[in-house]
Parts: C-alpha cells; structure tokens; sequence
C-alpha cells in the first residue's frame, strides 16, 4: 500500500508557516473515515483469524485431513494469519496517526517485509493448490507418481523461501522519511516521520512495482485461470460420458450433476475473489508510479488507497470459505473437530456418513492403518472416475496378516521400522487421499 508524498505530487512551497507546509505535504494526521475504516477492519480481522485459525486446528486435529492438498491450506492459512495479525493492526494505527512514526527502522523494514512475503506466499500457495487439484482431476496416474505428503512440504518450504527473497527488496528500500523545512534546507523535521518506500528511494531503472505486478498477480492470475478452464472442461466431459453410459438413458445423475455444478462453482469463484481483492491493489501502486503528475492523483490515490486496502485484507478472509466451508468433507471434521464429536465417541462407534465424502461419480477405496495385531480402521477417500457403482465400499480384514520373519523388509509407510508398533499415518494406496477431488 504507497500513500506517500513526492516531489512531484504537489507544487513546492516556501512561504508556508511549519504546521501549513506539513499539512499541505502530508496531509492531517488522522485519515479521513478512519472510524468506519477500523470497524470494517475489525470485522475482517475477527472473521479472518477465527477462520484461519480453525483451519489450521482442523487439519491438525483430523488425521484423515492430512493430506498434500490440506497441507497446502494450512501454509495458505499461517500466510493469512501472519497479514492479519502483522499487518492489519499497522494499518489500522496510520489512519489515526499516520505521522510521526514512533516504532523505529527495524520494525518499518519487518512491516514492510512480513506483508509483501505474506502476500506472495498467499498467492504462490493457491497456484501450488490450483496445480494440486488439476493433476488430481485431469492427470491422476502421473499425480499419484508425484504424489506423497513429503513433496508437498518440500514444495511450501519452497514458496517460503522465494516469497521471502522476493520480498527482501521492499525491506531494503523501505526506509523512516523525513520532510525538509525549508525544502532542499537539510533541515529534517523529526514531527514529520513515516516509513514508507518512495520512488526516490528505488534505483532508477528498477521496476519493483511493476515486477511485482508481474510475477505475482499477472501470471499466476493466468495460470489458475487456464489450470481452471481445463479442470472445468475434464468435469464437463466425464458428465457427459457418465450421462450417456448410464443404462442408455440420456439423463444425467442428477447427484453427479449437483456435485460437479458445485465444483466448477466454487472454481469460478476462486478465479473471481482472486482478481477481485488483488487486482485494486495492484492497480494503486502503478497509480503511485505512473499517475503523480495527473491533476486529480491526491484524491483519486486516497479513494483507491482505502478501496484497496479493505479487499487485501478482506483476501486473508475468504480463503477459509471458499477452500474449505464448501467442502462437506472439511464442514464434516470441522463440526467433529470444534464439537469433539471424534475423541468422545469410539472409532467402532462412528457413523460411516461422518467419514465418507462421496460423490456420484467417484468410486470408492480404502486407506488403512497397517498394525500388526491391531484392528484396522477404514478410511474412505474420493476419486473421480467415470465408472461408479453406487453404495459400494471394500473394506479390508480387521487384522493385518502376520509376514515372515525370512521376508525382506519392505520400506512402507503403513509400517514402522519394527513392524510392531502401530502408526498414526494411513497407508496410501494409488488412489491417495491427497489427490482427492472431493470438494
């Protein structure tokens, strides 16, 4: 967010008193609408780190919501979180007192750092999640080759390291500036400090703004949106052949049709709210750098410094409801989960409706705990496919069979190094959890 003066944004002046020259150059202190601002940002702050946090508790509490994709909205969710909480009281604070800055050098170069490598992890993270599902949708064999939960935290240990090294550019050149009375006198004034990242503090030549834009808006907007239309057009076409191969009726299932209409619903609003919160964004800092010299840019920049603002925040917020409140399987273990619906009812005891999310078009396989000697628990997952025979299930023996001590050991992550001890991680089987499409 740049709200900053420049030199080119006003006319110079001389003949001001001290307190006239700084508010012509800074503007007040307190920014207009600065109480509905704070009470739109409240909201936004209380909605997104409840949601954020419940994401991260589900995930961490559901065994069967461990999976490579899960793990990739519990990164998107600490992203999230981290904007909300570094960030968004910051913001809130500079409409009531917008200068002098109090909190020192370091902690306007960590403001600066924490939101830009958040917002990129946020964004990297959706693409890595979008890549997820169109493997698991429309490449499931090569997926599953790729597939594991190791890949996965390898994969977001990575967007955190990019994220902070392209970020590290705005820590550096974000600097405490000063105004000069009288102008070009050398004479800082220490009432007029504010952090902020000016175009005169940026090397000539170096178009951060710009690449920025680029390399996280403008090209992972186009990649969701492709990775989308293809996973939108691979539903579409398993629909139809599902419709024509059903008994030779050319009615579709109208529980396969609800499902996939959900789908490519929440997918085009994924696409929507992406563009949506990031493009006004964007579109006020090239307004910094490419419109100061525009009659209107004052008050135009302030009505899209505000704009902007709440949808940047509002994005850290509707994650958790378009990735996961419309999922049934991620509304079932967050019901389970905040109502310790799973650790105060025996695993024998539970419903196989609170487990199992289907959809007419999936067919069904089995995840289970290998334990030597112990019962084995069912773990449903989804899988789409083109053939589905409604109400079936495989479930396998309640007691793993004993192997022989001469066979070789083989490295399974169902069993422990012993082959004694019974594990907390489901065995994955080629139709993984982690390339479900269930939604």
């Amino acid at each position: 967010m740049n709200k900053n003066p420049s030199d080119s944004q006003l006319p110079r002046v001389r003949d001001f008193s001290r307190e006239d020259f700084i508010r012509e150059r800074l503007g007040s202190q307190q920014l207009p609408f600065a109480l509905p601002v704070t009470l739109v940002y409240a909201a936004i702050f209380i909605t997104g780190v409840v949601g954020n946090l419940a994401i991260c508790r589900v995930i961490a509490k559901n065994q069967s919501m461990q999976t490579s994709t899960n793990y990739y909205l519990f990164s998107l969710a600490i992203s999230d979180l981290s904007l909300l909480i570094l960030g968004l009281p910051n913001e809130v604070s500079l409409y009531w007192k917008q200068y002098p800055w109090q909190f020192g050098t370091p902690v306007c170069k960590l403001r600066a750092l924490v939101s830009e490598m958040t917002s990129y992890t946020s964004v990297l993270t959706i693409v890595a999640f979008s890549m997820e599902r169109y493997l698991a949708i429309c490449h499931p064999l090569h997926n599953y080759s790729m597939s594991g939960l190791h890949r996965a935290i390898k994969i977001i240990g990575a967007l955190w390291v990019v994220s902070l090294l392209a970020a590290s550019p705005f820590a550096i050149y974000t600097k405490i500036n000063y105004l000069q009375y009288p102008e070009g006198s050398g004479n800082d004034l220490p009432e007029t400090a504010f952090c902020a990242m000016l175009k005169e503090n940026i090397p000539k030549g170096f178009p951060i703004y710009e690449l920025s834009f680029l390399l996280f808006f403008l090209v992972p907007m186009k990649i969701i949106i492709v990775l989308y239309i293809l996973i939108g057009r691979k539903i579409q076409s398993r629909g139809n052949e599902l419709s024509s191969n059903m008994d030779g009726s050319v009615h579709r299932d109208a529980r396969h049709l609800k499902s996939r209409r959900n789908i490519i619903r929440m997918l085009i609003a994924v696409v929507v709210t992406f563009f949506v919160c990031w493009c006004p964004f964007h579109a006020q800092r090239l307004f910094y750098v490419y419109g100061q010299d525009l009659e209107f840019y004052k008050q135009l920049n302030e009505w899209i410094f505000d704009f902007s603002g709440v949808l940047y925040y509002l994005s850290a917020t509707m994650n958790p409801i378009l990735y996961n409140l419309m999922s049934v399987k991620y509304r079932t273990a967050f019901r389970k989960t905040l109502t310790c619906g799973s650790c105060c009812r025996p695993d024998n005891q539970r419903n196989l409706k609170d487990t199992v999310t289907m959809r007419s078009s999936s067919i069904k396989a089995s995840v289970v705990r290998a334990r030597k000697g112990c019962t084995t628990e069912l773990y449903p997952i989804t899988y789409e496919s083109d053939n589905f025979n409604k109400g079936s299930y495989t479930t396998l023996p309640t007691t793993t069979p004993e192997i022989p001590r001469s066979r070789p050991k083989i490295k399974n992550r169902s069993l422990s190094s012993d082959g004694e001890d019974c594990l907390d991680k489901p065995t994955e089987t080629p139709f993984d959890r982690g390339n479900s499409t269930s939604v």
